[in-house]
């Protein structure tokens, strides 16, 4: 019987919160969130427009070469003189200009616009201009084509990360390491914002019963314990339903995508499920203990106050301590060697955030990992053994002083009742 109390318990906060309108929300979010991104990318790109430029020049190879790039922009060739194109820049009829000038075998450009015009990268135009005068230099010195080639070819550096497990040596790509970085970027983003929303929903729960009649009916039916764990569990099905729900909006969004050229391109060469394989395995790990951790705690300080409206002050040492480990795994993100961020990854509340940057960048051993998933572990029981200590102590007291309202409330009605007899 009292098994089925508690699921009681836990089915009621599970159905009032996946109800609600702000949990509805905030899984339809990403995807309003995605369709707006695309839709703004889509009109930006139809109704985008190539900038217009002159090439001022006595040379006309210059204004030959320069035609060829297309999409950065567009030569108006009618435009000749620098007066005329400073007259069409002021009417904004030019996005710019530029000038070109010979001086003993050197060319130099001056690209002139107004504050008005938009951007032009002018990297296509230094590269072309470079080439000409590459090829100008090399005609006089007697260089052949091959040979302008071949000191113009760059050398060509790759790196390499090697992996050393006991005796194992393994090779990391540059491009897999990225992915994975990026990969644990979006997993410690997730469980910043999982902990925000869902400490918050917790300790409203644990604090929105307190101190009232329904408490007392509630603590007559089932114990303390049983209505802790309930709510916790409840709340801790909505934040896998949601985490369910991103999986397959997931799936249905790489189906759809990888039939897209630009997409497949992307991937092409690339096996992604063997490289995120490790990556979510761990971060699944450290994703369940960081939302627990936090939540627990929440719970603690929810069981602190009385009163709904105290909830947003109690847990903001919660919120502060979750900034901390949010921009401390950002930092772990660009400097996963930093001493700070290797002790920062066996604190339990921050390894949620800096242990994955560490796994994705490959900058620890597979025993630190299980050590810090064990300190977690550890830690999790303790956060919860003192916050249902805590909770029950509390929900105790303010049971006592509800009573101890009622039986006076009681007592004042029974006197006045005597009074007027």
């Amino acid at each position: 019987m009292k098994i089925n109390k508690f699921w009681i318990i836990v089915w009621e906060v599970y159905k009032k919160n996946v109800r609600s309108v702000a949990f509805i929300m905030m899984v339809l979010s990403p995807i309003l969130i995605a369709a707006a991104a695309g839709g703004i990318g889509y009109i930006v790109n139809k109704t985008a427009t190539t900038p217009e430029i002159a090439i001022i020049s006595e040379n006309k190879q210059f204004v030959e070469a320069l035609s060829s790039s297309k999409d950065e922009y567009k030569i108006n060739k009618k435009i000749t003189t620098e007066k005329a194109a400073k007259d069409a820049l002021k009417k904004e009829d030019l996005t710019g200009y530029l000038v070109i000038e010979e001086k003993k075998n050197k060319i130099t450009g001056n690209y002139i616009q107004s504050t008005t015009s938009d951007n032009v990268d002018t990297t296509m135009i230094t590269q072309i201009l470079t080439a000409i005068q590459t090829n100008q230099v090399a005609g006089k010195l007697g260089l052949s084509q091959k040979d302008v080639a071949a000191l113009v070819t760059p050398a060509d550096v790759k790196t390499t990360t090697l992996k050393f497990e006991g005796n194992k040596e393994e090779t990391n790509e540059e491009t897999d390491a990225m992915i994975k970085r990026w990969s644990a970027y979006i997993v410690a983003f997730a469980i910043y914002m999982f902990t925000l929303y869902y400490s918050s929903i917790i300790a409203q729960e644990i604090a929105s019963e307190k101190g009232t009649r329904i408490m007392e009916i509630i603590l007559s039916s089932v114990s303390a314990t049983q209505h802790f764990f309930g709510k916790l569990v409840g709340i801790l099905f909505v934040c896998f339903t949601q985490i369910f729900s991103y999986a397959i909006l997931g799936l249905i969004a790489y189906q759809i995508g990888k039939s897209f050229d630009f997409v497949e391109e992307a991937l092409k060469g690339i096996d992604l499920f063997s490289l995120l394989k490790d990556l979510i395995g761990n971060a699944i790990i450290f994703f369940i203990f960081g939302i627990m951790i936090y939540t627990i705690l929440a719970a603690l300080l929810g069981s602190l106050v009385s009163k709904v409206e105290d909830v947003g002050k109690a847990i903001t040492p919660l919120t502060l301590l979750t900034l901390v480990g949010f921009f401390g795994g950002m930092y772990g993100f660009a400097t996963p060697n930093e001493p700070l961020v290797k002790i920062g990854s066996f604190i339990p509340f921050f390894t949620p955030f800096m242990m994955p940057f560490r796994i994705a960048s490959d900058t620890v051993s597979s025993n630190s990992v299980i050590i810090s998933i064990i300190v977690m572990a550890v830690f999790t029981i303790i956060c919860t053994y003192v916050s249902l200590t805590m909770y029950r102590s509390n929900v105790l007291i303010y049971s006592d002083a509800s009573l101890m309202k009622s039986l006076k409330r009681s007592w004042v009605i029974m006197r006045n009742e005597k009074n007027k007899i």
